[in-house]
């Protein structure tokens, strides 16, 4: 039986503009995906939007308060979920997939869990990192998941949002009885250098403190901020290096000088 999945691409560029590698990301789900949208809380020309029209099933910009977990509760106000089997949730956060999208599908195919994500992170507690998030049909169509998005409120700090729905959700859904997974989980990867335990003992997010780690056990994005702020001061340029043997194109890295 084939899966009919949908995804949610969740936009923001402070330049507004509609970059080479989110569109090549956008390409990259065409390949697992029936339907693909994107919302974008940037100030997108109509030439810039039209971009992404072109690459996906529906594209439209709101107003830039509730980040993405914002964008995606007015998208699925508009969706059917009882047409779909599976539903991805993913961002502009990332630069990738370094490989396609199939292998973590087939992946997680000997998964018994309702809800998946690439990554997870113990900071703040357990949860699913949201920059790509997939959820199961059990999920998908209960009404725990429907009263979760009904509860998203429009907020305005991002470390607020991380609190509440980043981990939040997958709290949520754990209570609730839904079994969540990783794609790459945390315990899976070797432990931490002494270096970083001594200069942020609490900063546990592997997107950023084990880049490389996370490539070579199979996931294929490379997180936006690493590249840009690389907050643990991580050599990049073995990051680099993987992703052009991954044939990832490195023409396709634009950083912003502000998120």
């Amino acid at each position: 039986m084939t899966t009919r999945r949908l995804a949610i691409f969740a936009h923001y560029d402070a330049q507004g503009r509609v970059k080479r590698h989110v569109q090549y990301h956008l390409r990259a789900l065409r390949e697992v995906c029936d339907t693909v949208w994107f919302v974008s809380s940037a100030s997108l020309s109509p030439g810039e939007l039209g971009t992404a029209a072109a690459l996906t099933d529906r594209a439209w910009t709101r107003e830039n308060v509730g980040f993405d977990f914002g964008m995606w509760r007015e998208a699925l106000g508009q969706a059917n979920l009882s047409e779909w089997d599976e539903l991805v949730l993913t961002n502009s956060s990332v630069f990738g997939p370094l490989w396609p999208l199939t292998r973590a599908f087939e992946t997680m195919q000997r998964s018994s869990c309702d809800v998946w994500a690439m990554t997870d992170n113990v900071e703040r507690g357990w949860h699913l990192q949201s920059y790509f998030l997939v959820f199961r049909a059990r999920c998908l169509r209960s009404d725990a998941f429907r009263r979760f998005w009904d509860s998203v409120e429009l907020l305005r700090d991002k470390r607020e949002v991380i609190e509440s729905y980043e981990v939040g959700l997958s709290r949520f859904l754990t209570d609730e009885g839904f079994e969540a997974d990783a794609l790459v989980p945390e315990r899976s990867l070797p432990p931490r250098p002494l270096s970083h335990w001594l200069r942020r003992p609490q900063f546990f997010n592997p997107t950023l403190v084990q880049p490389l780690a996370l490539l070579e056990r199979g996931m294929p994005y490379v997180k936006v901020e690493l590249l840009r702020d690389n907050p643990m001061e991580q050599p990049l340029e073995p990051v680099l290096r993987a992703m052009g043997r991954a044939g990832y194109d490195r023409s396709l890295i634009e950083i912003d000088t502000r998120p």
